[in-house]
């Protein structure tokens, strides 16, 4: 046998060693280690396992079974002449070929345990394929026959907790304890889930709200059987309905009768975590807190972008609107200003440029006012916007020019804020909420109104009545409204700063357009545009046309 080059892990038995040997006399050097006392217990007994498992396969004939079990004994046997104190000879000999399959309670002779369709005392390989059992089906089997049941896994969805609520009612109203980890990681666990499992009889969840640091990712189930027999599933698989069924998951089946190394590992491991500070109980009391949590996770998921490392720079026609806007308000004393500018061009980026420069000459002004603990504050920000998408963006925007990952929070949907210094609002939410009747007017010291030209309508009202910032400024492409309703009027008849469609086009900031129009004959006279589309007439008078 001709070794090749490359990593080994093996005993040398005579043939290894004249493989050894050859290698020597072609040049290559051969690398040894003693073996250490402390494992070789394993390492000999996995070299001996693969010789008799050869051994064993090789018996043939009609008494094959009876041969096997003679061969087996006599191994015994000779292994307790050295070590009859550890192997008794009368108690380990194999009397016939059967497998011990259950022991139970039951009025029939039929086991009440349905047996998982992989065996309790090998390990193996789920990959989610049609020709392996689907996750589900393998633990509700496995939980039928459980004293004790523990699970990890990053999130816990409602679907997959549904399609295993009857095995693990069953399982914890017998008796067995259930213990279950889990994280706030991506607000991606549902609570219902939750609250569902924590109604259970003997059953426990702890918590990691730590997402930043730990990110806890692991995923297995861990079936404890007072037999000795326990099995762990450990993979890709979280507690949802597509991981249990259908997913291309990957598990493996660690078998506490074959791989007692793994078992203890895998048991030991959860019980750490168990055990750890970090992972907090889940109660009523605690409830809220998870909830919280998990609604923070969803929103800085949704406002996730790329962690910038460097500073972020204006653009020349940028820095031509940030100097007209200081001009504004150093030079003319206009506080409130408009800014129009064509989609596309930047209009938050200005706006968060803005705000930097602001809240740096806030800060700066404090210095000289130390007497005055209020200086001290960081700049409030308002910005206000009619869109849930538009709210994420700007936030992520805010974030990357001001280098701070944290700053700003969410009020829209079901997201609720942390604090209400930096709040990035909907005018939907706001109206809602009735913030007016919850802070001060002057609470804000800087209000960005996004896509301003809304703010004629009867939604934005309630807002600027109320505001009352040192600055406000107003973002829009189209300050020109159809029903000619007044948007400069908040401004003062006067836009502070511009770059229209065709002058953006015309610095090669926006790709240029080209339209065709097609000759239309059709009278759209008796047509009414109404809340965004037109509104449709058929009647016997004017029926429709061939």
């Amino acid at each position: 046998m001709k070794l090749s080059e490359g990593l080994y892990e093996q005993l040398i038995d005579t043939l290894v060693n004249e493989s050894i040997n050859e290698a020597a006399s072609d040049n290559l050097r051969v690398e040894l280690r003693a073996l250490d006392p402390g494992d070789s217990h394993a390492y000999l007994a996995q070299y001996l396992g693969i010789k008799i498992r050869n051994a064993f396969a090789s018996v043939l004939g009609t008494n094959r079974l009876e041969r096997q079990i003679d061969l087996a004994n006599k191994i015994i046997a000779l292994l307790a002449e050295d070590l009859p104190q550890n192997l008794e000879i009368d108690r380990a000999k194999l009397l016939r070929a059967e497998l011990l399959l259950a022991i139970f309670k039951s009025p029939s002779e039929t086991s009440p345990f349905e047996r998982p369709d992989t065996p309790l005392s090998t390990s193996c390989l789920m990959t989610g394929t049609r020709l392996d059992p689907s996750l589900v089906s393998q633990l509700s089997k496995e939980l039928a026959s459980a004293d004790q049941v523990d699970i990890l896994c990053s999130f816990i969805k409602w679907g997959g907790v549904r399609i295993m609520e009857g095995s693990l009612q069953k399982l914890t109203e017998k008796g067995a304890s259930l213990r279950l980890i889990t994280t706030s990681y991506m607000g991606a666990t549902d609570l219902r889930a939750v609250d569902l499992l924590h109604g259970l009889p003997n059953t426990e969840i702890r918590v990691s709200y730590d997402t930043r640091r730990t990110r806890l990712h692991a995923k297995a189930y861990i079936i404890h059987r007072k037999s000795g027999f326990g099995v762990a599933y450990v993979g890709s698989s979280n507690l949802s309905q597509a991981a249990m069924t259908d997913g291309l998951e990957w598990n493996v089946k660690i078998s506490q009768r074959e791989s007692p190394h793994l078992w203890e590992k895998t048991s030991g491991t959860f019980e750490t975590y168990w055990n750890d500070n970090e992972f907090i109980p889940f109660s009523t009391e605690s409830r809220e807190r998870l909830r919280s949590a998990l609604e923070h996770e969803r929103g800085s998921l949704d406002t996730a972008e790329p962690i910038v490392f460097f500073d972020i720079k204006p653009y020349p026609f940028q820095e031509e609107i940030l100097d007209k806007l200081a001009a504004e308000r150093l030079i003319h004393g206009r506080y409130r200003n408009l800014v129009v500018a064509a989609t596309g061009t930047g209009k938050t980026v200005v706006a968060a440029f803005d705000y930097a420069r602001f809240k740096k000459q806030t800060e700066k002004d404090a210095g000289s006012q130390s007497e005055n603990p209020e200086t001290h504050r960081s700049a409030r920000l308002l910005f206000v916007a009619h869109r849930e998408e538009i709210l994420k963006q700007s936030v992520a925007c805010f974030r990357g020019v001001l280098r701070d990952q944290n700053f700003g929070d969410l009020l829209v949907g079901g997201i609720e804020p942390d604090g209400m210094d930096h709040l990035f609002v909907s005018i939907q939410s706001f109206n809602a909420r009735e913030l007016w009747n919850k802070i001060i007017p002057g609470f804000y010291d800087f209000v960005v109104v996004d896509e301003f030209h809304h703010a004629a309508s009867k939604s934005y009202q309630r807002l600027l009545d109320w505001i009352q910032p040192r600055v406000l400024l107003g973002l829009t492409a189209t300050p020109e409204r159809m029903d000619e309703l007044d948007v400069l009027g908040y401004f003062g008849g006067h836009i502070a700063a511009e770059i229209r469609l065709p002058d953006a086009i015309n610095r090669k900031l926006l790709a240029p357009f080209q339209y065709f129009g097609i000759t239309d004959s059709v009278d759209y006279s008796r047509l009414r545009w109404q809340r965004g589309g037109y509104v449709t007439l058929c009647t016997r008078e004017h029926p429709p046309s061939d």
